[in-house]
């Protein structure tokens, strides 16, 4: 298999940090998974791959893995059950988890599974609390080997506090980026795929360099209020509440808004923003 020359720092970075940005079409976790394989093939490793919300490792992202295995001509060195792959030579395995509890309320006790040498983070965009991340980051902490951080993402708004903590003021301390498109992977994508690229960057170029070219946005899409700014608010306003009720992999949402009539201010404060929410979880999280 052929390593594209755009993901050898992958190989050769020695940083802590990896972030991989990229469009649709980009080959980021088709790389990444062909680099976790190799990466098996040395003891001593234990990665811990996750996303966001996942409940069908051997459905959803193990077949990728698998894949690779099979190219690479390495079926007979692994173990593969639906929650993990295991290299029988060395013990080096990839543990497959969700960050989201199955309930949609909870986050899961990841940072108690011993000696995660590297942490891969898939559609990191999803995951919206920095303090979850830091506390399976601290975790990740093995001696005499190299340990990494790997997120993958779709770049979403600038808000994002990915985009803040590693690009804002070019900031991208101990981390290795790479960033790919579409334009990378055209080989091996169809002409259909190509096709709708293409009229996509005439009709709306704005969403074809999202999309496509992986660029950040600086407002996120659909956005009603693009003229807002942090800051505070008096108590002495009146206050009302607006809840919306996700269904299924929608989220539920609550804000709390106080109205400066004299002013002409509006102050809204997000209280909630959760999606797989049962009747009761709503209940329980609207009291606190």
């Amino acid at each position: 298999m052929k390593i594209s020359s755009k993901y050898q720092p992958l190989y050769t970075g020695s940083t802590r940090y990896f972030i991989l940005t990229g469009g649709r079409g980009s080959s980021k976790s088709y790389s990444t998974s062909d680099f976790l394989v190799r990466l098996l093939l040395e003891k001593g490793h234990t990665i811990l791959f996750t996303r966001f919300t996942l409940t069908s490792a051997h459905i959803s992202i193990i077949p990728e893995f698998v894949e690779k295995i099979t190219l690479l001509g390495l079926s007979e060195m692994f173990d593969i059950t639906k929650t993990e792959i295991t290299c029988k030579s060395n013990g080096s395995k990839i543990i497959f988890r969700g960050i989201q509890t199955s309930s949609g309320s909870q986050t899961a006790n990841l940072k108690s599974i011993q000696g995660i040498t590297t942490w891969v983070l898939d559609e990191a965009e999803e995951l919206t609390n920095e303090d979850t991340f830091d506390k399976i980051d601290e975790s990740v902490r093995q001696k005499d080997i190299q340990n990494r951080i790997i997120l993958i993402l779709n770049p979403v708004t600038s808000a994002h506090w990915i985009y803040k903590r590693f690009f804002e003021h070019g900031k991208l301390s101990n981390t290795t980026y790479i960033h790919t498109t579409y334009l990378d992977n055209k080989d091996n994508l169809s002409e259909s795929f190509l096709s709708k690229a293409d009229e996509l960057k005439i009709s709306n170029p704005v969403k074809y360099n999202h999309r496509f070219l992986g660029e950040w946005l600086t407002a996120a899409e659909g956005v009603v209020f693009n003229n807002w700014v942090e800051g505070y608010t008096s108590e002495d306003y009146p206050t009302i509440y607006g809840q919306d009720y996700g269904f299924s992999n929608d989220p539920t949402t609550l804000i709390e808004v106080k109205f400066d009539k004299p002013n002409k201010k509006l102050y809204c404060k997000e209280l909630l923003y959760s999606p797989k929410l049962t009747t009761g979880d709503i209940t329980e999280l609207n009291k606190t």
